[in-house]
C-alpha cells in the first residue's frame, strides 16, 4: 500500500489534490491506520527540508552575456558583482540586472538562469539601442555645430546611450557657459527609427537694456557705448566689455549690472547701475598788487558737459600779462564714434635752459595758438587720430644765458593708438600703445622743417587681488637737430624721478618705468618705483652707458577728481618730492 504521491506542475513539486487520484479509488480505513499517516507526513517534511536546502545553497557554475552586438561583453561584465563559485542569490542578480541597465546602452535587460547537478548557470540578456547614423542639433547660432560635437561623447556609430548623452548636454552647457553665453534648455530629443538622433538648444537671449541711477549724464551716452544690440544672443565677453567703456567713460564712481527674467524663459533683461561723481570744477580769483595792479583767473572745467560726454575747458588769467586756454572735446561727432576736438590757448611756462647738466640760464616760452583734432576707431582696440597745429614761440630771458630759438611752427601729427586696459584712471591689466609722427613745415608753412617720431609701450600685469606691475618704454627720434622749444626731454615726474624738470634734453630720448602698486587701505596705494631714461644730441650714438637711474616710492589717493599721486625721487646727485594729478602712467 503507497503512501501520498508529490505532483510537478509548472516545473515545481506541489502536495497531491483529490482530482490526481485515480478515479473510483477510496481511501479504506482497514488500510491506513493512523500511525502509518503520521509516520508518512514525517518522511515527506525531512525529505521536502533537505531538497530547499540542498537548492538555497547551489553554487553558480557559469555566468554569461548574450543579445550584445556592439557593447563589449567585458563592459557588461564589469556591471555584473554575481561570482562564480558563490551561493546562488536572486537579490544579487536583481541588483546587477539594473547596473547592466545604468550602463545606458540596453533598451530591456533581463536574466534567465539553467539548472545543473553542480550548480547553476546565469544567463544575462540584453537588447542594444540602435547605433547612431547621424547627430542633428539645430538652434546653436553663436557656437559652430563642430564645436558642440567636439564636446560631446556620443557620435555616430556608436551605440545610443542616454545615460551619456545626459552628461554630454551638461558639458554643452557648460561650453556655453565658458564661452560667455547662456544655454537655457535643449528641446525636441528624439532618436528616431533610422538612426538620427534630433535636440534643439535654445540660446539666451538678451531683450533689452535697462540703466538706473542716471541723474545728470543723457542715457544715450551710455547706451552708444554698448556693444551689443538688443535683442541679441547673450554674451558675456560683450557685456562686460561694454560695462568697462560705460566706466571708462569717467562719470560714474561705481557700476554693476544684474539679470532680470524677460519676457519668456529664454530672454533676460540686462540692468545696469550707475552712480555718478562730480566731473566738474570752478573756480575764480582776484588780487591787487601795487606793481602790477588786479590780478585774477577764473577756470571752469568740465568732462561730461550738458551730460552729453563733451568735454569743455575756459581758463583765463589777467593781470601783468593775459593768458587763456579754450577747448572743446566731442567724442561722437554727428552721432557716430568720430572723434573732434578744438583749442585754443595763449600759455607761459618757466623753464630752466640745462647744458651738460648744468643750468646756464631760466627763461619763461610761451605758446600762442591752438590745434584741431579729427579721430575714430577702427576694431575694439584700435583707434587713429590726426592733429594740426599752428604755434608761435616766444622766449623771454629771466636769467643767464636763456636759449635762442623762437618762432613759428606748424605741423601735423598721425597717431595709432592701441588700448585694452580695464580701467584708463587706475589700470590694473592690459596694455596701452601709441605710435605717432609729427612732421613740421614743408607746405605746412612755418619757421622750422623736421619729422618727429614717437613710440609709448605700456603694459599692466595684474599680480593679486590688489597689486599691479606696471612698465612702460617710451622711446623718441628726430630726422634732424630740433629747436630747443621741440627737444625731448627727460628728467622729473613723468620720466625721470629724482632729477630735475627737463634736465635732460635732446633730439632723441629713451625711457624706461617700472611701478610695483598695491593697495595698503581703501582708495590709498603704495608704490615702490625704479626709472631710467636719458636724451641725446642728433649726432651722438645712443649709449646705454649714459642712462640714468631713479627710484623712490610714493602714495596714490583716489579722489573725485582722479588720483592724486605724491613721488619721492632719489636719482645719482639728490633727490625730489613731487605732487601730481593721475598716475605716473
Amino acid at each position: 500500500m503507497s503512501g501520498p504521491r508529490a505532483v510537478k506542475r509548472n516545473g515545481c513539486f506541489s502536495s497531491p489534490r483529490s482530482s490526481d487520484l485515480k478515479g473510483g479509488e477510496e481511501p479504506v480505513a482497514e488500510r491506513s491506520s493512523w500511525w502509518l499517516v503520521v509516520i508518512a507526513v514525517a518522511v515527506v517534511i525531512v525529505w521536502s527540508s533537505q531538497a530547499f536546502a540542498q537548492e538555497a545553497v547551489l553554487p553558480v557554475v557559469a555566468v554569461r552575456v548574450e543579445g550584445n552586438e556592439h557593447v563589449h561583453t567585458q563592459l557588461i561584465l564589469s556591471a555584473i558583482s554575481l561570482g562564480l563559485k558563490e551561493p546562488f542569490n536572486p537579490q544579487k542578480v536583481e541588483q546587477d540586472v539594473k547596473s547592466i541597465y545604468d550602463l545606458g546602452y540596453f533598451a530591456k535587460v533581463w536574466v534567465e538562469t539553467k539548472r545543473y547537478p553542480d550548480g547553476i548557470e546565469v544567463i544575462y540578456k540584453v537588447q542594444e539601442l540602435p547605433v547612431i547614423q547621424a547627430i542633428d542639433i539645430q538652434g546653436n547660432t553663436v557656437l559652430s555645430t563642430g564645436e558642440i560635437r567636439q564636446a560631446m561623447i556620443v557620435a555616430p556609430g556608436q551605440v545610443m546611450n542616454w545615460k551619456i548623452f545626459q552628461r554630454d548636454l551638461e558639458r554643452i552647457k557648460a561650453l556655453y557657459s565658458n564661452r560667455g553665453f547662456l544655454m537655457t534648455a535643449v528641446e525636441d530629443i528624439r532618436f528616431d527609427a533610422s538612426g538620427v538622433l534630433h535636440f534643439t538648444i535654445r540660446e539666451g537671449i538678451v531683450e533689452r537694456v535697462d540703466f538706473e541711477g542716471l541723474q545728470k549724464t543723457k542715457e544715450y551716452v551710455l547706451r552708444r557705448e554698448l556693444k551689443f544690440t538688443p535683442p541679441v544672443v547673450f554674451d558675456f565677453a560683450k557685456i562686460k566689455e561694454s560695462m568697462r567703456a560705460i566706466y571708462n567713460l569717467g562719470f560714474f564712481e561705481d557700476i554693476s549690472m544684474k539679470l532680470e527674467p524677460g519676457s519668456d524663459r529664454d530672454h533676460v533683461v540686462v540692468k545696469v547701475k550707475v552712480v555718478e561723481k562730480p566731473t566738474g570744477e570752478a573756480g575764480i580769483g582776484v588780487g591787487y598788487n601795487s606793481e602790477k595792479g588786479w590780478l585774477g583767473f577764473v577756470r571752469y572745467q568740465e568732462s561730461n558737459f550738458g551730460g552729453n560726454a563733451q568735454k569743455l575747458e575756459l581758463r583765463y588769467e589777467f593781470g601783468a600779462r593775459t593768458l587763456y586756454r579754450i577747448s572743446f572735446e566731442e567724442p561722437w561727432l554727428f552721432g557716430e564714434p568720430i572723434f573732434f576736438g578744438v583749442a585754443l590757448y595763449d600759455r607761459v611756462e618757466k623753464k630752466k635752459h640745462w647744458v651738460e647738466q648744468e643750468v646756464v640760464g631760466e627763461y619763461e616760452e610761451e605758446r600762442l595758438g591752438g590745434q584741431v583734432a579729427l579721430g575714430g576707431r577702427f576694431g575694439d582696440a584700435w583707434h587713429w587720430r590726426i592733429q594740426y597745429k599752428s604755434e608761435d614761440i616766444t622766449i623771454t630771458p629771466l636769467s643767464g644765458e636763456p636759449p635762442q630759438a623762437d618762432g613759428k611752427t606748424n605741423s601735423l601729427t598721425p597717431t595709432i593708438i592701441y588700448d585694452t586696459r580695464d580701467d584708463v584712471f587706475n589700470p590694473h591689466e592690459g596694455w596701452y600703445c601709441t605710435l605717432q609722427v609729427e612732421f613740421a613745415g614743408g607746405f605746412l608753412g612755418g619757421d622750422y622743417d623736421y619729422t618727429k617720431y614717437i613710440l609709448d609701450a605700456r603694459n599692466y600685469m595684474n599680480t593679486g587681488e590688489n597689486s599691479v606691475l606696471a612698465l612702460r618704454v617710451l622711446g623718441g627720434i628726430a630726422d634732424r637737430e630740433l629747436p630747443s622749444f621741440e627737444k625731448f626731454s627727460v628728467g622729473g615726474v613723468n620720466t625721470l624721478r629724482g632729477y630735475d624738470l627737463y634736465e635732460f634734453q635732446g633730439d632723441k630720448m629713451l625711457v624706461a618705468n617700472l611701478e610695483y602698486r598695491f593697495e595698503v587701505a581703501k582708495n590709498t596705494q603704495l608704490v615702490v618705483f625704479g626709472d631710467a631714461g636719458y636724451a641725446w644730441d642728433l649726432q651722438e650714438p645712443i649709449d646705454l652707458g649714459d642712462v640714468k637711474i631713479g627710484y623712490g616710492v610714493g602714495l596714490r589717493f583716489d579722489t573725485p577728481i582722479g588720483p592724486i599721486r605724491l613721488d619721492y625721487g632719489i636719482g645719482e646727485t639728490g633727490s625730489q618730492t613731487y605732487v601730481s594729478i593721475g598716475q605716473t602712467f
